[in-house]
């Protein structure tokens, strides 16, 4: 199958590398577009409140995260693109529920593959956003798989 416009979602962890390096050969393959995206999910500006270690409290300005935090993120974002051999049509850090952002995000680029990660550990197990995703993302869906 080929693909036109892939989106790779990143946690800008050393295992980021992996689910990239994947999404690069698809997008080599099938001369598709390549896309970055990082969901800040401690903030949810619909609702009003940030989740942290478990806690959920109210943030002051809802609507809008700490610039200097997202501007720290793009340059985390924009530097793994800049390690790719391979152009990245886009570099997002979105801030808000994973699920929703991906699934906007999705329709608004006209995604159709979205790349994303998984570790086989306790917690991921226990805690896995992969179902959310592949229940609620309408593109197809290439899950790796992160070693410890």
């Amino acid at each position: 199958m080929s693909y036109k416009h892939i989106l790779v979602a990143v946690d800008l962890s050393k295992s980021s590398n992996v689910v990239i390096n994947k999404a690069v050969a698809l997008a080599r393959a099938s001369n598709a577009k390549l896309s970055f995206i990082y969901v800040d999910a401690s903030y949810i500006s619909n609702i009003g409140y940030a989740t942290t270690m478990g806690l959920v409290k109210p943030v002051i300005n809802q609507a809008i995260a700490d610039e200097k935090e997202i501007e720290e993120l793009q340059k985390e974002l924009q530097a793994l693109a800049e390690q790719v051999d391979y152009p990245v049509a886009n570099t997002l850090v979105v801030m808000g529920k994973l699920t929703d952002k991906l699934k906007a995000t999705v329709q608004k680029l006209d995604i159709d593959l979205l790349v994303c990660g998984h570790h086989h550990d306790f917690w991921s197990r226990l805690l896995s956003s992969i179902p959310k995703i592949v229940n609620s993302t309408e593109t197809d869906i290439l899950i790796v798989y992160l070693d410890k």
